[in-house]
């Protein structure tokens, strides 16, 4: 069972990675991704999509580094964190946006299915990730990292909701940009105080 497991997880990889590449290249070229007219709701919201060009190029460049991460053994974990975000997004705007989309919710959806699976195979590493918040021996939390890592998820999130609203509605983008800078800037901060906490975790386990 385990071997066929491992062929299972990585065909799902190599396909979550190939549905990428289209879709980023033509972010990354910075060329319209369908040619709807905009009286239709697909075509309305990718018009609006398009015309923030550096933000448009920025989704690309994520999916392609996501894809190219999720084929490469050593660094699928981080692949497959990086996936989660960004295939979150692409569900939740099809979803939204609702039955213009057709069937493409239901290949989001299962996108987003296989990567959680994804994250729930690598399971053990995650586990020596959270081993370095929770201390087993005496059960205490320290709840810093963790809120911070929360907060900046949801801040995040918002934020790149509020992007999209922003240049659909042609309302100032900006303050949401600078909530997004803000939220990945406390994202890191949250993870580097995580892993500053790792030996003294690792000490005690042992």
């Amino acid at each position: 069972m385990q071997p066929l497991l491992r062929l299972v997880t990585a065909v799902t990889r190599v396909l979550l990675a190939v549905a990428f590449l289209p879709s980023g290249l033509a972010k990354i070229l910075d060329v319209p991704f369908t040619t709807l007219p905009v009286s239709d709701p697909v075509g309305f919201f990718f018009a609006g999509f398009f015309s923030a060009h550096g933000y448009y190029r920025f989704i690309g460049v994520m999916q392609w580094t996501a894809a190219a991460l999720l084929v490469v053994p050593r660094t699928a974990t981080l692949g497959a964190a990086l996936y989660l975000p960004i295939i979150v997004n692409i569900f939740a705007i099809t979803v939204a946006i609702g039955p213009a989309f057709g069937g493409t919710r239901y290949i989001t959806g299962a996108m987003l299915l296989a990567n959680l699976y994804l994250i729930a195979w690598d399971w053990e590493r995650w586990r020596s990730i959270l081993r370095v918040v929770f201390a087993p021996d005496d059960r205490r939390v320290d709840p810093l990292p963790m809120v911070g890592i929360f907060v900046a998820a949801a801040a995040g999130f918002r934020a790149v909701v509020g992007l999209h609203l922003a240049r659909l509605r042609h309302a100032p983008w900006a303050p949401w940009l600078l909530l997004f800078v803000a939220a990945a800037a406390l994202g890191g901060a949250a993870l580097l105080a995580t892993y500053r906490r790792a030996p003294a975790a690792r000490r005690t386990l042992q």
